[in-house]
């Protein structure tokens, strides 16, 4: 069994749905002064937080996840208990006692899935965090997976996975604005894949000041993320290649979806599936999650899983991916 280090927020989210769409609230009411005022039918507390996401999805497909985080006393009521009683691995997760709070996470979705969220660390930023080298278990990672934080915590832990040699996915996320060039290029330059959605993608090369070719370099491979549009995938020296996204017939929920992706697309590359096979497999895992309220309520094994992935892409996609 393949072990990951997953790096990121554990958080305690509060999930919101707005019945109408946000292009026409502004069309309704143009904001003048960032004064927004939305009537939510539905909003309810959920386990969250993008690191154990992304770990939750990867111990759904038999991967064995550590998630790495600080969180506040109240991960002792229930998400603590929950995680234990599902079989993951929480040994390194701390709890600082010195905070109330897990990171918290807001997300209001309008009905064509666009989404307005707002974010606090918590416990987030505790300095109590450990450095990957000192963790029991280390000489077992194969894979480290950096979820959006602080990029400080990110580009410590950056420092310390390369010194160990173990390779790194770069997930900025929503904190890429919080990140400055020097921080962007070095956190790139440590990182064997970086995964980003088409936003970010913009934002990513704006804010680090480098080009495709300059991010890409010949170790680096940049996977783009775009919604039902797809996924885009960047090699050094070759064409992008283009991998469809999956036909959802009942989308439930979008949160959460691009913590899923990571979790299938890294699953991939344990199994050395390849760039191509493994993006399926971060659509497919997507799929799993859009079908579901929240983000860590959808359930599969790693047999189900294969055969509904032999089921969508065919056999000759399915043996290509070692599925089949």
């Amino acid at each position: 069994m393949s072990t990951v280090m997953v790096c990121g927020s554990v958080a305690l989210d509060l999930i919101g749905q707005y019945p109408g769409c946000f292009e026409e609230y502004q069309a309704k009411h143009p904001v003048m002064a960032l004064n927004i005022s939305l009537q939510l039918t539905e909003l309810r507390t959920s386990f969250g937080g993008c690191g154990m996401n992304i770990a939750y999805g990867l111990h759904q497909l038999g991967i064995t996840a550590l998630p790495v985080s600080v969180v506040g006393r109240n991960f002792n009521d229930h998400y603590g208990p929950r995680l234990e009683s599902i079989g993951v691995d929480i040994q390194h997760i701390v709890v600082d006692p010195d905070y109330a709070q897990c990171a918290t996470g807001v997300m209001i979705s309008d009905e064509n899935g666009n989404q307005i969220t707002v974010f606090h660390a918590g416990a987030g930023l505790s300095p109590r965090r450990p450095l990957p080298h000192t963790m029991a278990g280390i000489d077992q990672v194969e894979l480290a997976v950096l979820a959006p934080e602080n990029p400080a915590i990110m580009r410590r832990q950056a420092e310390d996975f390369a010194s160990l040699d173990i390779p790194i996915v770069f997930d900025p996320g929503q904190c890429l604005h919080e990140f400055d060039a020097a921080d962007l290029q070095r956190l790139v330059s440590l990182s064997r894949y970086v995964v980003v959605n088409d936003h970010e993608w913009g934002m990513l090369q704006r804010i680090s000041g480098m080009t495709t070719t300059e991010l890409l370099g010949p170790q680096r491979q940049i996977v783009v993320t775009r919604g039902d549009q797809g996924v885009d995938l960047y090699t050094h020296g070759e064409q992008a290649r283009h991998i469809d996204a999956i036909t959802c017939t009942v989308p439930v929920d979008p949160t959460g979806c691009g913590d899923a992706f990571r979790a299938g697309f890294v699953f991939g590359l344990l199994r050395g599936a390849g760039l191509e096979s493994s993006a399926r497999m971060g659509a497919l895992a997507a799929v799993y999650n859009l079908e579901h309220e929240e983000t860590q309520c959808y359930e599969f094994t790693p047999a189900s899983f294969a055969e509904r992935y032999l089921a969508v892409f065919g056999p000759e996609l399915a043996h290509q991916a070692s599925l089949a």
